[in-house]
């Protein structure tokens, strides 16, 4: 499959948000609808393409049959680059040439300008689209499901959860701590680098608005679990748990199911017609948890990182110097 891959400019929106819209446009069995399915919202995801990053299309004979845009951070320097849910789409007939040929190009863009680590994100049901990219050198990261609002599966344990005080604040900000001290160790191992003054305005955003629920639960008089749950900005008709923890020592112990059912309770109160939260596929915890409880996944972040010495050891790197004499 011959393709052209060109930069993205205006006149290939209109083309570019037909594709999104169609490949949104059915959300699959126990999958809340994904907004990009309105080709309206489809094409106001692409505004901005021309300021975020390095956009490119697939032309076949002229046609444009596919598109990738990614997201950089507005200070140089900052490793991801970022391609979202609406800013890439593909014709289903030649997905995997298609996302070869537009990124060949776009990760050769990014790296250009710094950009290190390259996410795709990707509704679950686009398996060939999650296939070519895996083939590509991508790993799934990040997955984001599911569950209807039935109550949830309870141990016999007695664990009553309550919404969270503002006196809870200097504890629910540690739960936030030990989570990432968590995500260090295996087989996640990634760095606990939080930035606790966000945190800490986030939490406390959260415990004044009506909007948002933080719950939290106690072992032996301390919490020792929480979770966050908010208005998904996505999937209509969503509530979607943001920060979820149980201590170590209180797992077990039916904390994570009694906080679980306590926003499934929140959520059916409140009109939404599902619940989602979002966790790192390595985590063997969190994966066995949320599978458990019935979340299906919707979504998947899946990443790509590229060796450094690329930006130096590239194509044209001169080896004069090195040959023996």
């Amino acid at each position: 499959m011959a393709l052209d891959v060109v930069p993205f400019t205006d006149r290939f929106a209109d083309r570019a948000a037909a594709l999104l819209a169609a490949g949104h446009a059915l959300a699959g069995e126990g999958v809340p609808a994904v907004d990009l399915a309105d080709p309206g919202v489809a094409r106001a995801g692409l505004d901005g393409w021309a300021t975020a990053g390095p956009a490119v299309v697939a032309l076949d004979d002229g046609v444009p049959v596919g598109f990738m845009a990614a997201t950089v951070a507005r200070v140089p320097g900052s490793p991801l680059g970022r391609v979202r849910m609406q800013h890439h789409a593909s014709a289903p007939d030649g997905v995997r040439a298609t996302y070869r040929h537009l990124y060949r190009v776009l990760s050769r863009n990014l790296v250009d300008i710094g950009c290190f680590e390259h996410t795709v994100v990707v509704a679950a049901r686009h398996r060939d689209t999650v296939a070519a990219l895996v083939e590509l050198g991508f790993g799934l990261d990040q997955i984001k499901g599911f569950r209807p609002l039935t109550p949830p599966h309870r141990t016999g344990r007695r664990v009553r959860p309550r919404r969270a005080r503002a006196g809870d604040l200097p504890d629910l900000v540690q739960l936030t701590l030990e989570l990432q001290r968590f995500h260090a160790g295996g087989p996640m191992l990634r760095p606990a680098l939080i930035d606790l003054h966000a945190i800490e305005a986030d939490l406390r955003a959260a415990l004044a608005d009506d909007r948002r629920l933080v719950l939290v639960a106690e072992a032996d008089g301390r919490p020792a679990g929480m979770m966050v749950a908010d208005p998904d900005s996505r999937f209509t008709g969503a509530a979607t748990i943001g920060i979820a923890v149980v201590t170590a020592a209180a797992r077990a112990r039916g904390v994570g199911g009694a906080l679980l059912s306590g926003v499934v309770d929140w959520a059916a109160a409140h009109g939404y017609r599902t619940c989602g939260a979002e966790w790192t596929s390595a985590n063997t915890v969190s994966d066995a948890f949320w599978r458990g409880h019935g979340f299906t996944p919707a979504r998947y972040t899946l990443t790509r990182r590229i060796d450094p010495h690329i930006a130096w050891a590239g194509p044209h790197l001169d080896y004069r110097h090195r040959l023996p004499r």
